[in-house]
Formats: C-alpha cells, sequence, structure tokens
C-alpha cells in the first residue's frame, strides 16, 4: 500500500470524518421531525405522513447503492474515511475524483500515479472540500429567496409552480443523463435506455392497479435493472 494510504485509512481519518457524518445524520433526523410537525399542523393525517416518509426512506435505497457500488474506486484513490465523508455529504462520486484529480494536477502529479504522496493528497483533499464550498455557502445565504425567485418567474401564477419544478427535474436528469445515452458507449446507452423502459413499465403498472407499494421502489428497479444491463456489455 502507497504511504499517503497509510495515512489516509488511519483511525484518526476515521475518527476526523466521523464528526462530518454525524451532522449529516443530526440534520437528516431534524429535517424529519420538523417535516413531520410541520405536516401535522398543516392537518395532513399521521397516516400519510408516514407513508411518505416510508415511501422516501424505501426510494432512497436505490440510489444509495449505486453510491456504494462508485465508492469503492474512490476509496481507492482517497482512502476509506474521506470517500465515506464525503459521499455522506455531496454523493457525486464523478466530481470528487474531477476534484482530487485536479488537486493533483496543480502540482504536476498524476492522482494515485508515481510520485503522488502525502502533499498531494493533502492538495486533492483541499480541492475536494473547497470545490464543494460554493453551493453550500450560497445555499446557506440565499435559500430563503428562492421561494420568491420561484414566483418572480412565474409572476404570481401559482399553478404554473408545479410545472416549473417538473420542467426543472426533467432538464436537470436530461442534462445528466444524455452523456450516458450517447457519448459513452453501447454499455451506458443500453443501461440508461433499459431504466428508463423499466421505470415506464413499473409507472404504468401502478397507475393500472393502483400498487402503491411497488412505486416505492420503481427506482431502485430501475437503477439495478439498468446496472446489470451495463454488466452484458462488459
Amino acid at each position: 500500500m502507497k504511504e499517503y494510504l497509510i495515512v489516509a485509512n488511519e483511525l484518526g481519518m476515521w475518527i476526523a470524518c466521523s464528526f462530518v457524518v454525524l451532522v449529516v445524520i443530526f440534520q437528516a433526523l431534524l429535517f424529519m421531525s420538523r417535516a413531520y410537525k410541520a405536516g401535522i399542523k398543516m392537518g395532513i393525517a399521521p397516516e400519510k405522513l408516514k407513508s411518505g416518509m416510508r415511501s422516501g426512506a424505501i426510494t432512497s435505497i436505490g440510489p444509495s447503492v449505486a453510491v456504494v457500488i462508485a465508492m469503492v474506486s474512490l476509496i481507492a484513490s482517497l482512502g476509506g474515511p474521506f470517500a465515506w465523508m464525503r459521499l455522506s455529504v455531496i454523493g457525486s462520486v464523478p466530481f470528487e475524483l474531477m476534484a482530487a484529480s485536479a488537486g493533483a494536477e496543480a502540482m504536476g502529479l498524476e492522482l494515485g500515479g508515481e510520485g503522488y504522496g502525502l502533499l498531494g493528497y493533502a492538495n486533492s483533499i483541499w480541492t475536494c472540500t473547497l470545490g464543494a464550498a460554493g453551493w453550500l455557502v450560497l445555499c446557506a445565504l440565499f435559500t430563503h429567496k428562492f421561494n420568491d425567485l420561484r414566483m418572480y418567474v412565474v409572476r404570481g401564477n401559482e399553478a404554473l409552480l408545479p410545472i416549473l419544478s417538473v420542467s426543472a427535474m426533467i432538464g436537470a436528469f436530461a442534462y445528466f443523463g444524455a452523456p450516458y445515452l450517447a457519448l459513452r458507449g453501447s454499455a451506458s446507452t443500453a443501461s440508461y435506455i433499459t431504466g428508463g423502459i423499466v421505470m415506464i413499465i413499473i409507472t404504468k403498472i401502478c397507475q393500472k392497479y393502483n400498487w402503491n407499494a411497488l412505486k416505492e421502489w420503481s427506482l431502485g428497479i430501475a437503477m439495478v435493472a439498468g446496472m446489470f444491463t451495463a454488466l452484458l456489455f462488459v
């Protein structure tokens, strides 16, 4: 094992990184608690609130499994503690690898390559951390203004808000998904198409038979189907 990976996987790193993960867990529990209390005040039945929370928990399994699988590549480059911490906060392996590589390249090195030691590792960690700080600061300072911005965009017509939200989601997924559909080889294309088809089929079945339990698992099932399809091309 390379010298910097020995340091990267020491107990001290696990302890230091655990504080950030504990903050994330605390935030999640706090948001869930406040959302539940707000729902009760709004007159939403406790059964519906519990059902929504259960659906959210189940839906998160699919993306979480994908992140855990992709985390292996990050562990190999930056060690277990830092990978665990970063993906608990950001959840984007491509961003972390890109930022870590940029930090190494700034010192004339290649991530994990020849001559990449403790200084290169420290530079990669700082690049990952500072590179993600921008949107966190933006959210902290301006989140309370986002709703005013939404209302300004629709010129006060609240009926357009759902359309605006759905359009933004479609645009975001299309932006991130388009490269995998057309630019990254047959495995990515097949995985992308399979996941989409499976999601459509499950949605149609749920609508026809009012099968809400299956709907909760739809995202995870579609992602697993896509991953298995990609394996056929490896």
